[in-house]
């Protein structure tokens, strides 16, 4: 059996150790972020904002905006680095494009697929999501050797909140009703739960080794979080979350590599990465019910019909959420990298 030498499943390969925990209390001055406009770039027409599109990125910075009922590319956008994270406005009109390394983030218009603005902040980001009312951004993050998730007032891009949780802050999922965050620590071996309505870290429950994403489910009574294996050939596992007592109630064997996971009626979908499959899940009996053979990273839901949308290289696959059947696949245009973060809207 091989050792797994990496603690990311995916878009990190080979990221350096995070430096020492520096105290507690970091302070707002220390991220010194800003907001700056920026020139559009615009390399096709744009989809309507009325349309259902799912959004795609990469390592090579270029945001791909699909007419998911034309089945093809009908934008791109150069958002200038590597994509780490992507979330949408509850309209689905704008997108976050988080460009983790370079510690920006591209505010992109959907229907005239242009970056309007940037927000530059002096930390290292990952994932983000957006409270479901549409007023705040979440992002993860390290700054200065802590853990940190940075709130944003979405109408005027200013930092609104940090808040300190573990180390090396990765997945972050957020309730239906917006007042919980769940924000996965990966080196942390630890999940940090965030009361949103006074923006502070609420609690800490205790992890198995390398946490990678989390899923919350439909009536937000259960969290789930993925954890790749430690060995190379054996299977990772998902830990299941009771949200009343923040205590871990069960676990699921998945494939090995377990990284991205979505909830979508009573299926969690998780891809695990060094196998090349997508485990399907049956959340009432919490029992793997399929196996679909097929290598994805970045994975999403659709709100409207719970249709799983999936970047599988240099395309998107999309699955009946309650068979698990592919409907369709769309090609993305010669991307020169795959894409390996995914969003839905519409």
């Amino acid at each position: 059996m091989r050792l797994v030498t990496t603690t990311r499943c995916q878009r990190r390969f080979g990221a350096r150790r995070m430096r020492a925990l520096v105290a507690a209390g970091i302070a707002t001055a220390m991220l010194a972020v800003g907001v700056v406009a920026e020139q559009p770039v615009e390399i096709r027409p744009a989809v309507s904002a009325a349309a259902v599109h799912a959004l795609v990125a990469g390592d090579n910075g270029e945001l791909r905006i699909v007419d998911v009922a034309a089945g093809q590319v009908s934008a791109v956008v150069d958002t200038g680095a590597m994509v780490t994270g992507l979330t949408l406005s509850p309209d689905g009109r704008t997108a976050f494009v988080v460009n983790g390394w370079s510690g920006t983030v591209a505010v992109v218009d959907v229907a005239d697929a242009t970056v309007v603005k940037r927000i530059r902040v002096k930390a290292e980001l990952d994932s983000a999501v957006v409270r479901p009312d549409g007023k705040r951004l979440y992002i993860t993050g390290t700054a200065n050797g802590q853990g940190v998730v940075l709130g944003f007032d979405t109408a005027s891009d200013s930092l609104a909140a940090v808040i300190q949780v573990g180390a090396s802050p990765t997945g972050i999922a957020i309730s239906p009703d917006g007042s919980h965050l769940y924000v996965v620590n990966n080196q942390g071996a630890s999940l940090t739960v965030i009361d949103t309505r006074i923006a502070t870290a609420t609690r800490t429950v205790p992890l198995d080794v390398l946490p990678q994403y989390v899923a919350v489910s439909p009536d937000g009574a259960t969290t789930y979080v993925s954890h790749t294996s430690r060995l190379a050939d054996t299977n990772g596992s998902v830990s299941v979350i009771d949200n009343r007592t923040n205590q871990v109630v069960g676990h699921i064997p998945v494939g090995v590599g377990a990284c991205e996971l979505a909830v979508g009626g009573d299926r969690l979908y998780v891809t695990n990465l060094q196998d090349g499959t997508v485990s399907v899940v049956d959340t009432t009996t919490r029992r793997p019910v399929q196996t679909l053979v097929l290598t994805a990273r970045g994975i999403a839901v659709s709100p409207r019909d719970h249709s799983v949308y999936l970047a599988t290289g240099p395309a998107i696959t999309v699955l009946d959420g309650g068979t698990g059947q592919t409907t369709s696949t769309i090609d993305l245009a010669n991307s020169r990298n795959p894409a390996t973060v995914i969003a839905v809207a519409g």
